[in-house]
């Protein structure tokens, strides 16, 4: 039977929780499925793990060519190296939910309206600790609509990515400026259930946000309007926020609040991978 569905994972120096990454795909409860592993000029052991796997399971494909080009170049270089009917993101540092890629494949094929679907996700620190759950809403639903996504939850048509690629110049910010520019031409819903963990914990967390304000200047150019005025002024003060909170120790505490639901005792991801 012909794969419908490849999983696609870019990594650069990921040796620290590649394994992980990969091995979550491997633990799938749907079977017949590609993955594609995309190197970025990696120089720890990345490469190494990477085809560790490829001499075990013959589903799994490396591709490299020995650059460093940048997150957004790989996300567009991904569709055009594949040939399934739908194309899964995620990152080289999360773990995915045993049933995630049964259950977005079946919403996806029973909805076929459906441009880009997302799933809600738990939120997972450097111990696999699970701190809370992104998104608190109706359970009675099966997805919701929304204007954007937790972007390594995403699965669409692989037509879908070939048809909008991601700005390589939104440096930090390929996926927010992606959501922004295609949410009123395509159908943007999201599973209620947590079918992913998401990797956040504080160590200069605040960094991220800095770097996402050099992309200012050329989104501002780009694009006329209060909305991306009011999202850097909301990122200014955002990342002088947890650059204090990382100073005193405690960014970890921002990171947690950015979940809906929060844990009160500290739970290990074992018990929701059953």
């Amino acid at each position: 039977m012909k794969e419908k569905v490849t999983i696609a994972i870019p990594f650069f120096n990921a040796e620290l929780y590649l394994e992980e990454a990969i091995q979550s795909v491997l633990n799938q409860t749907y079977k017949n499925w590609k993955l594609l592993l995309v190197d970025d000029g990696s120089t720890d052991n990345s490469i190494y793990i990477a085809k560790k796997f490829v001499e075990l399971d013959d589903r799994v494909v490396l591709f490299t060519d020995g650059e460093n080009k940048n997150l957004g170049f790989r996300l567009n270089e991904i569709p055009t190296l594949v040939s399934t009917k739908y194309l899964a993101r995620m990152d080289a540092d999360d773990i995915m939910h045993p049933e995630r890629i049964e259950k977005q494949l079946k919403t996806l094929e029973d909805n076929p309206e459906i441009d880009v679907l997302g799933t809600n996700s738990y939120s997972i620190d450097e111990a696999n600790n699970v701190i809370g759950i992104r998104m608190n809403t109706d359970k009675s639903l099966n997805f919701v609509s929304v204007e954007n996504f937790i972007h390594p939850t995403i699965m669409a048509k692989t037509s879908w990515f070939l048809e909008n690629k991601y700005d390589v110049d939104a440096v930090r910010m390929e996926d927010a400026e992606l959501w922004y520019r295609t949410k009123e031409i395509s159908v943007f819903k999201c599973l209620v259930e947590p079918l992913f963990f998401y990797r956040e914990f504080g160590a200069e967390y605040w960094k991220k946000y800095f770097k996402t304000l050099e992309t200012k200047d050329y989104i501002l150019t780009k694009y006329k309007g209060t909305y991306w005025d009011n999202y850097f002024k909301k990122m200014f003060i955002k990342a002088w926020i947890y650059r204090f909170f990382s100073y005193i120790g405690k960014e970890q505490i921002l990171i947690n609040r950015r979940n809906a639901i929060r844990f009160k005792e500290i739970n290990k991801i074992d018990s929701f991978l059953k």
